[in-house]
């Protein structure tokens, strides 16, 4: 069992799926029961939801639980082992580099063209924002997590 304390986004994951419940449930119930819908809510969740599959991909990177084909690895020999773990750490990192550079200018775009969300009218930046944050936490855990380092950031 992994005994790492919770991590910044693991809290905000848990809160944000707890809010996420109790809109849905909010919602089946005013629908159900009370024949209305809450057209805000389902907007709302899907932009937390987005919110919290990044975070999670962050959070995850820290805890190694990041799919992995783990039958090919037993055949890689240690020494090699070493080179195949850097060469998918430096990936992953490059990967998290190009969506913080290309998240950051579709923000500055949706800032731009001023777009809103469908319902509510919210700046789309703030979803979009997502992309950039998370991806700087991934690189920070992937660090951290290379350097062996234990506890949060």
């Amino acid at each position: 069992m992994n005994k790492k304390p919770m991590l910044f986004e693991e809290w905000i994951i848990a809160v944000l799926l707890c809010i996420m419940v109790l809109m849905v449930a909010g919602q089946v119930l005013s629908r159900y029961v009370f024949h209305t819908s809450l057209s805000h809510t389902e907007e709302l969740v899907r932009y937390f939801f987005v919110w919290t599959t990044f975070l999670g991909a962050a959070a995850a990177a820290y805890r190694k639980r990041h799919l992995s084909i783990a039958g090919i690895l037993k055949f890689i020999p240690d020494r090699v082992m070493k080179w195949v773990r850097l060469s998918v750490g430096f990936g992953a990192v490059l990967f998290a580099g190009l969506l913080i550079i290309y998240g950051i200018k579709v923000v500055l775009l949706q800032i731009r063209t001023a777009q809103t969300t469908a319902a509510l009218g919210f700046p789309m930046w703030i979803i979009g924002l997502a992309v950039p944050v998370s991806a700087t936490l991934l690189v920070i855990r992937l660090i951290k997590r290379a350097l062996g380092k234990s506890g949060e950031v």
